[in-house]
């Protein structure tokens, strides 16, 4: 998460509270400038116990992360349990862009999280300022994160990375983004304006996620996307309506990583719908979502937005947002026939209730408003040229 957690370090200290910092690789070590630092070195399975007493030690009464689901993390989140030790996940916003999550316990289908109060809650009136997010800040970040602890990996023995990758294989993966995105641009515009341009809207969408997202081998049944693809062409060529057609929107952050266009044809040849399946990349989502009956994703943040269109929406995984008053609680089959409306009345209470319990303006890559105050008191950096943690 490049510099940011440096800074969200420096916004404590502002507020008197005293800061500890692990680190499990030298890219961790690299971003962050603040003294209280602790390498840890040793095996995953020694963690748990590692930590346990790290806490007594120095007393922490909360630990800060980002994500729930790495393996460090899940095991801090038990350890924390059971010392009675508050637990804190960043992760991206729910709700996008300019928030970020901040949620104590975890997210999605860790969240406790009451939808009960949002009862008492008016409709949402959120006016967020503008981070300056910035995918090249993320870009930048992300090489010199894996270049350094690629350097200086002799230091951390046993630290394995979460997304089961090297350093070389994700610089490999990304150079062959650009060309894969010069390859469909064309034809994923061309398709994306033969959807829009019908009178009647006629297409479902299925937003994919990437590959290795944690929220689908920690929220959802699926062992992987493939499984997911498979199931989904499968219940639309058994129970959609035969002039209906089916979308699959690729996530772009994916691209370099993983193809599935050959994977969706061979499919949807097998179950006999290959003239009315459709996969692309790089068409603009919210047009699309506008232009669809409905949408169709294991747990992404875009069905969130699919239900900000008044749009049907099914979550086949577990998600915070799938509520039968949001998303469509029937089985994928009998979505195609019969898909839900989600309330919009209960949404916009929704809507309130997720940004005043989980979300903050902000960005990792950008600027947050809530700290930026501070940082400029103190003479910190406050471009954001990168942002990090564990």
């Amino acid at each position: 998460m490049g510099g940011f957690f440096d800074r969200f370090s420096t916004f404590l200290q502002t507020q008197n509270i005293q800061v500890s910092k692990v680190n499990f690789n030298a890219g961790d070590a690299f971003f962050y400038s603040h003294p209280n630092t602790h390498e840890y070195t040793g095996t995953l399975a020694h963690f748990s116990s590692w930590l346990q007493v790290f806490i007594a030690e120095h007393n922490i009464d909360a630990i800060v992360c980002f994500g729930d689901c790495r393996p460090h993390h899940t095991q801090a989140s038990c350890i924390s349990e059971k010392l009675g030790t508050s637990f804190f996940v960043f992760e991206e916003g729910y709700l996008r862009p300019d928030y970020i999550t901040l949620q104590e316990y975890g997210i999605n289908g860790y969240s406790r999280l009451n939808t009960e109060d949002i009862k008492a809650l008016k409709k949402a009136n959120d006016h967020p300022i503008y981070t300056h997010n910035r995918f090249y800040r993320l870009s930048i970040a992300a090489i010199v994160y894996y270049i350094i602890a690629w350097l200086y990996k002799s230091r951390y023995p046993h630290y394995s990375h979460y997304r089961g990758m090297t350093a070389w294989q994700e610089a490999i993966a990304w150079l062959k983004a650009p060309w894969r995105k010069l390859r469909g641009y064309l034809p994923d515009k061309q398709l994306q304006k033969r959807l829009t341009n019908q009178e009647s809207d006629n297409y479902f969408l299925i937003s994919l996620q990437v590959h290795n997202d944690s929220q689908i081998t920690h929220h959802s049944d699926y062992h992987d996307i493939v499984q997911f693809i498979d199931e989904a062409i499968a219940s639309f060529a058994s129970h959609a309506n035969q002039t209906q057609l089916l979308v699959f929107k690729h996530h772009p952050l994916d691209r370099g990583h993983r193809d599935y266009r050959e994977l969706v044809s061979s499919l949807a040849t097998r179950y006999q719908v290959s003239h009315r399946v459709f996969y692309g990349c790089d068409m603009h989502l919210p047009t699309l979502m506008k232009h669809s009956i409905g949408m169709v994703t294991i747990n992404s943040t875009t069905g969130l937005q699919s239900v900000y269109h008044k749009k049907p929406t099914k979550v086949m995984g577990r998600a915070i947002y799938d509520t039968p008053k949001l998303t469509d609680p029937k089985p994928l089959d009998d979505f195609w026939q019969h898909p839900k409306d989600p309330d919009n009345e209960f949404y916009l209470r929704f809507r309130e209730y997720l940004i005043e319990q989980t979300q903050i303006n902000g960005a990792f890559y950008g600027r947050s408003p809530w700290m930026y105050k501070y940082l400029k008191q103190t003479n910190r950096d406050t471009s954001a040229i990168s942002d990090t943690a564990k």
